[in-house]
């Protein structure tokens, strides 16, 4: 058998659920998965109840943190329409600033232009801005990384229209980087309809079409795999209407693996996103990876 050694491994894109969502995720059994994942740094989301858009709420959630993680684990600060003069203040403690423009739960959501502005001038530029963008969404991103000439990064990125885009975007130079899944990568909307609310994630899983063309810029668009780790319990997630996500730092990296191990040509790795045997079944694994 031949030992594979990799460095620990970073994941931009995870939901810790503290404050607020204990029951199903806390800073214990978040971080213990990404070590089991082979994850030693993640980071997660602010859309928390309270979210992380102000300072108190952030600083105390850091402190919550502390005595409790197994790796090391950076904060998101979140874009509150109604908490704008909290940027300044949340800048310091946070890792980047998470602007949500499309469907989100919570208080997160940015829906008008002055306000997205006001995030761009109001945000240091020495930090990052990530933005929950889907379909038309991402050209507003774009135009305003290129308007501001500040980086932007576009989580969870899964269409063809939208990494077409981006891949235009990057030619002309401009500062931006995306993100991809591996629900996204291995999984359709025909697994969807398969698993039921077990499939139920947001952006939701789309067409094979969109499937391939994010495995053909997989190589030179997309800069990192993000897992989007976003556990619930079985009981809400068999609720009406249940909430979207599906956890994923234990199984992302064997995924990957699997599909380098598949071989390096793109038709090689195409066939893994519709063979259903692949990874063990990758839909059997988020159904036993509930918390």
């Amino acid at each position: 058998m031949t030992n594979l050694s990799l460095p620990g491994l970073v994941d931009v894109h995870t939901h810790l659920r503290v404050p607020g969502g204990e029951h199903k995720e806390d800073f214990a059994t978040g971080t213990a998965s990404a070590l089991a994942g082979g994850f030693t740094i993640i980071l997660a989301m602010p859309n928390t109840t309270p979210p992380l858009a102000a300072r108190q709420v952030l600083r105390e959630t850091q402190q919550r943190a502390q005595p409790a993680i197994y790796c090391d684990v950076g904060l998101f600060a979140g874009a509150s329409p109604k908490q704008l003069d909290q940027l300044p203040h949340l800048a310091p403690d946070a890792i980047a600033l998470k602007i949500y423009l499309n469907e989100t739960f919570g208080p997160l959501r940015v829906e008008d232009l002055p306000t997205l502005i006001a995030c761009f001038q109001g945000w240091p530029r020495s930090k990052i801005i990530a933005m929950h963008a889907e379909d038309q969404s991402v050209a507003v991103g774009i135009g305003l990384a290129a308007t501001y000439q500040r980086p932007v990064h576009f989580c969870h990125i899964s269409r063809k229209s939208e990494i077409e885009l981006i891949a235009a975007a990057k030619k002309q130079g401009l500062p931006i980087t995306c993100e991809v899944t591996p629900h996204h990568l291995f999984l359709t909307q025909a697994d969807a309809e398969r698993l039921g609310p077990l499939g139920d994630m947001r952006p939701k899983l789309a067409q094979q079409s969109d499937v391939d063309a994010l495995w053909a810029h997989i190589n030179n668009t997309i800069d990192c795999i993000a897992t989007d780790h976003a556990p619930h319990t079985l009981a809400e997630k068999e609720a009406t209407p249940p909430p979207p996500g599906v956890p994923g730092l234990e199984t992302s990296l064997p995924l990957m693996i699997t599909a380098v191990n598949a071989g390096p040509s793109w038709e090689m790795w195409r066939g893994l996103s519709t063979r259903r045997h692949t990874a063990a079944n990758i839909g059997t694994w988020f159904s036993a990876s509930w918390t």
